[in-house]
Order: structure tokens, then sequence, then C-alpha cells
């Protein structure tokens, strides 16, 4: 049972899966979201738009077909004709495709954030492979897709058939008959608007879902072992054993600094034999005496050695020994409740440095 809890995929994805999967170009996305998102701005902006793109393209067509009478038709007249033609047409469009470009570039940016991978251009040899299209053919995915395009078949078909019956149902068909041309083109243009609104809003709804659904199969599809969680921990916090011969060199670096400061200590208080801590004291640069090494048992022996040899005094005081050992650190400062305690020893050092005092 332990083998497979760890061989089956049951944990959700980590950051770092998610991430390498992104660095890769592989992201939950919805391109129906932005076809649908397109599609209904697309017809918003038709709206909003239309009475002013109908004016620009009647003073366009007017200006063409009135230029038609001109009889001095030049080469340089044809081409200001073309250019100022062209103009018009730019700025009619401009706009229309502009908001085309804005909303797929935001529709993108909400799926999927700013993101650009120049490795998805690298041509993949594996993607001409016929047996895994063939069975791509047959997987749950394009079950899904298939699925999801009847169903969208069916929502537009309803929404077509209610609007188009709630419609019909309020209009007088034999009163059509007597309405002009142009009644009928407003008409129509009404019906065929009001349709494709709510059709591109169904559509929209359905996009929606589909890039939920995205997102749960992307997720589903990176899920993990708990054996590739722990490898990539592993992988995060390093090797236990190279983490640990790591702190074993930290450790022998700092035990050799620890050494070579000896020597500049002014006095190194024992315990005798358990404890040594060895003091240092400047009245220049330090507000108090520091502690520049300490140790236990062999090492406290392995200072009082190096103490001995460089003629540093060793002053046994078993309760200073044991405080100064416990509650300060390498480097440290001594604590203020000390300073009596070690200014005594200081005093007795500098005497004996003066030989004041017999050893």
């Amino acid at each position: 049972m332990a083998f497979s809890s760890d061989t089956e995929k049951t944990e959700q994805p980590t950051s770092k899966r998610l991430g390498d999967a992104r660095s890769k170009g592989s992201v939950a996305f919805s391109p129906d979201l932005n076809s649908a998102a397109s599609l209904l701005f697309g017809f918003v902006l038709l709206y909003a738009l239309g009475a002013n793109t109908y004016n620009s393209m009647y003073k366009t067509m007017k200006l063409s077909l009135g230029n038609l009478l001109c009889k001095d038709f030049t080469p340089d007249f044809i081409l200001d004709l073309m250019a100022s033609q062209i103009y018009e047409l730019m700025k009619i469009l401009s706009p229309i495709f502009g908001g085309f470009v804005l909303i797929g570039l935001a529709t993108s940016y909400l799926q999927i954030g700013f993101m650009y991978n120049f490795g998805m251009l690298k041509p993949n040899i594996n993607k001409l492979n016929i047996i895994s299209g063939i069975k791509n053919l047959f997987s749950t995915k394009s079950l899904v897709k298939l699925v999801f395009s009847v169903l969208k078949l069916i929502v537009v078909g309803c929404v077509s058939f209610f609007y188009i019956k709630k419609e019909f149902s309020t209009v007088n068909i034999t009163g059509i008959i007597d309405l002009s041309l142009v009644e009928i083109f407003g008409m129509s243009v009404k019906l065929m608007y009001g349709l494709a609104l709510r059709v591109s809003a169904a559509l929209l709804i359905l996009a929606v879902l589909d890039f939920f659904y995205q997102k749960w199969q992307f997720k589903h599809n990176l899920r993990m072992t708990k054996g590739e969680i722990k490898e990539e921990r592993k992988q995060q916090d390093g090797d236990p054993l190279i983490k640990s011969k790591i702190r074993s060199i930290q450790r022998q670096m700092a035990m050799k600094r620890m050494m070579t400061s000896i020597p500049a200590a002014d006095v190194v208080v024992t315990n005798p034999t358990h404890y040594a801590v060895a003091l240092k004291y400047d009245s220049v640069a330090m507000k108090a005496p520091t502690v520049v090494a300490k140790g236990s048992d062999l090492i406290a022996m392995r200072i009082k050695e190096i103490a001995k040899k460089h003629k540093i005094p060793l002053v046994e005081d078993k309760p200073l020994a044991q405080t100064l050992y416990k509650t300060v650190e390498i480097g440290r400062e001594i604590p203020q409740k000390l300073y009596h305690a070690v200014a005594k020893i200081l005093s007795y050092v500098y005497q004996l440095k003066k030989g004041n005092t017999r050893v």
C-alpha cells in the first residue's frame, strides 16, 4: 500500500512544477474564450460605431462617385483619389480592428498573464508522430471537445429558436407587405443584431466554463506522486548528506578561525577541566570584554594548550566559566551582569603583565 501511495499521482502540483510547465509554454488556455469575447465585443463595437461608420462610408462613396464625372483623369489625380480613399477607409476600420486587438490581448492576459516563450517556435518532430495523433483522436480530451462542440450547437440553436420565435410573435406578418424596402432592411438588421448579440453572449458563457475546465484539466495532468514531491523538496533544500558535509566544513572553518584568535586574547577563564573561555578587551574599540573562543572537554584542552604556548594567562573560575560558555556566543560582548566578575579577572591579569603579582 505504501508503494502504491508513492506512485499514484494524487497530489496537487507544486509552484515549482507549475513554473517549470509555464517556462515550457504549457498553460491553461481556452481559445474559445478569446473568440467569444472578440465576437461579443465586435457586435457591441459595431453597434456603438454603427452611425459614424455609416456616415463615413456614405461620404466616402459620395466623394468617389462624384469624382467619376470629372473629365481630367490624370495619373496624379487617380493616385490622390486612391490615397484619400485608403485614408478614409483606414479611419473607418482602425477603431474596429484596434478594438479587436485590444480585447484579444486583454482576454489572453486575463487567462495566462504576461508570457513569452520563443522555445515554442522550435520545430518539434514528435508532433508529426502519426500514432500519437491517432491516440489523441480517441483520447478523453478529444471526447470532451466533441461534447463541448455539440453543447455549443445545442445552445446556439436554442437561443436562436426562442429569440426568433419571440420576435415573430410580436410582428404583424401581413403588415410587413406595406413596409418600404428601407424599413424592412432596418427591421432585418435589428433582428440579426439582437440574435447575434444573444448568441455571442451564450458562447461567452460557455467559453468561461471551458476556461475553468481547461484550468482544472491542466492541474490534473500535472498532478504529482508523493515520491516526486519528496524528491523536489530534496532538490530545493539540498541532499541531506551534502548539507551535512557542508555544515561539517563550516564547523571546521569556524573552529580554525576561533583557534587563530586565541593568541590575541587577554585571558582564558577555565572550569578548570570541562570549559575554557578566551576573553579579549580593547578599551578603544570595544564597549565591553568579548568572547573570542570557547569550548568544552577536548576543545577546552586545545584552547588551554594554545593559551599556554602563547603565554596567555589561565584563570580558574568555575561559575564564571560555565556562565560565559552557556550564555555568551563567540564574537559577542559579555552581559552587564558579568562586568564585575570579569573586571576582577582582567585587573589580576594586567597586574600579572606588569609584574606586580607573583604567579
